[in-house]
């Protein structure tokens, strides 16, 4: 389950158990009288209880509200770190990042891709290029992403 869904549950959860506090502190606040103290405490109360859940679904990423589709995706910082490597000129710790990758989530074409690009427009190495092709080949199970890493390979080749 998504942390927006998580979020909106647990904000109901706790909506249902703050209602009643609600309704006894407006209840004691409409005459305004020695009554209303109390009032104000059985509110806050009230308001205590759906603080959390309240933070919880405001501080969900923007994307996952706007977007509910996207809000599945992880963010991989690896490849932040391999991108910086790449463009510090490291490209043989950028290719070892990205090897590491692998086993994590061995079927993200991505991983594959950011390799054979590697390889072969900064590293000159069409081997190292055949190697991710091949590994992608055998991890990849969807045909699309196969069918664009065969793509992209033939592309890089020729």
């Amino acid at each position: 389950m998504d942390d927006r869904k998580a979020a909106l549950r647990y904000l109901l959860k706790n909506f249902l158990f703050a209602l009643p506090f609600f309704v006894i502190g407006l209840y004691l606040l409409i005459p305004v009288s020695t009554k209303s103290v109390p009032a104000i405490l059985v509110l806050a109360i009230g308001g205590i209880l759906l603080g959390k859940p309240l933070a919880a679904l405001l501080t969900s990423s923007a994307s996952s509200i706007l977007f509910p589709a996207s809000a599945g995706r992880e963010v991989n910082l690896m490849f932040s770190i391999a991108e910086t490597r790449i463009m510090e000129k490291k490209y043989d710790k950028a290719l070892s990042l990205f090897n590491e990758m692998i086993p994590q989530d061995p079927e993200r074409l991505e991983i594959y891709l950011r390799i054979m690009h590697l390889a072969m427009e900064k590293m000159n190495r069409p081997e190292k290029a055949r190697e991710a092709f091949r590994a992608g080949l055998e991890n990849i199970k969807d045909a699309d992403d196969r069918k664009t890493l065969v793509r992209e390979y033939k592309r890089l080749v020729a």
